[in-house]
């Protein structure tokens, strides 16, 4: 296939969002004022200028194009090499429940098939679940799967890799990733991403090289609530991704679903604190369906929220963490001698590796659940 004889618009659509400043907010603003993506890469410097953005985000695309020239047509054919789609908001395929919240991508990046017109239940929460939090996890994603929804989560440890590997069991999965697709497989869930693409699809509004990092997650939550009918959390913290997530859910008026844990169960706080603000709780995958208005294919004899041990013990609880090796496990062997490091104080002890890198590895051990950021900004061990 040659760049001229496919959707170029969409590639067009991709490289003014490449450029600083320019979200899908402002991208569809200047669709709008120019007609097409393409007019806007061929607009000259006094027509961008008359455009009512803000003038160094114009200034930045003029730069951008002058640099860039040919971006849309290398773009389209690292795409093709990468075997990555696209889908824009304008196209029949792009999810209309998606499309009709007012901040939804102006682009995606994908794999695999998208198919808009299969119902979408999301299921997230914390990335360190109790062995529970996980069983329940996949059995709902199974059992959802199985009664032809398609699971929305968002590929991380714990809780979303529990409900891609119920769903995955059963039927469809939905990955919507905080990185780009191609920065997604150099993670050791590169396998997974792989049958997810083969049974779903790997989702993304990044560009394909776009590394993770702390603002990219809740950005992408908006698209795990806005894609769903419904948005299940099963063990979430107080303050976490999985809330944003769910207070997505509760903008964009979707449904919103909790599972009860022990009182006893510091992971099950947020769950708790949704059900008491009017979430559903859910005992079992029957529950979803029927307040979502879906047929039910078949019985659900057990209740997830009754499966929680009786007097549970979570010091019992056996969380399942990737292993470290290299830097990271440096890094973090450094963190649990301390009590409380910054980066600045790693790089002062470890002068061999770079604050970059330092840097990017705190951020991925603070996403796989080994550490976390206190208030002054130090990291500790969890």
């Amino acid at each position: 296939m040659i760049f001229e004889s496919s959707n170029i618009e969409n590639y067009y659509i991709a490289s003014l969002c490449l450029s600083e400043g320019i979200g899908s907010r402002r991208a569809k603003y200047l669709l709008q004022y120019f007609g097409s993506a393409k007019a806007v890469w061929s607009a000259t410097t006094e027509e961008l200028k008359r455009v009512k953005l803000p003038p160094r985000y114009i200034e930045a695309l003029i730069n951008f194009r002058h640099l860039h020239p040919n971006c849309p047509e290398q773009l389209f054919d690292y795409c093709e090499l990468k075997k990555i789609k696209l889908c824009s908001f304008k196209d029949d395929i792009y999810p209309k429940i998606l499309k009709h919240t007012d901040d939804c991508p102006v682009i995606l990046y994908y794999r695999g098939e998208l198919k808009p017109e299969i119902p979408r239940i999301a299921i997230v929460g914390t990335r360190l679940p109790t062995t529970e939090g996980k069983k329940t996890a996949t059995r709902l994603a199974e059992d959802l799967a199985r009664n032809g929804i398609t699971i929305v989560s968002g590929a991380a440890y714990g809780i979303d890799i529990a409900a891609h590997e119920g769903a995955l069991k059963k039927g469809r999965t939905v990955a919507i990733l905080g990185c780009g697709l191609e920065a997604s497989l150099q993670s050791d869930r590169k396998r997974l991403l792989e049958k997810i693409a083969e049974n779903g699809a790997v989702i993304s509004e990044y560009s394909p090289n776009t590394n993770a990092s702390k603002s990219t997650f809740p950005i992408r939550n908006r698209i795990i609530a806005g894609l769903s009918i419904g948005v299940v959390v099963v063990e979430a913290g107080e303050s976490s991704g999985a809330m944003n997530t769910a207070q997505h859910a509760g903008d964009y008026g979707r449904l919103l679903f909790a599972v009860p844990s022990s009182i006893y169960n510091e992971k099950g706080r947020g769950c708790h604190e949704l059900i008491r603000d009017g979430a559903i709780l859910t005992r079992n995958a029957g529950d979803i369906l029927e307040y979502c208005n879906l047929n039910i294919e078949d019985n659900f004899n057990s209740d997830v929220a009754n499966d929680v041990k009786e007097n549970n013990n979570l010091q019992d609880t056996i969380i399942e963490l990737p292993p470290l090796e290299g830097n990271e496990e440096k890094i973090f062997n450094l963190i649990q001698s301390e009590n409380g490091i910054s980066p600045e104080e790693i790089s002062m002890q470890i002068d061999d590796i770079d604050i970059s890198e330092i840097t990017t590895i705190l951020l991925n051990l603070d996403m796989n659940g080994y550490i976390s950021e206190n208030d002054f900004g130090k990291y500790i061990c969890n």
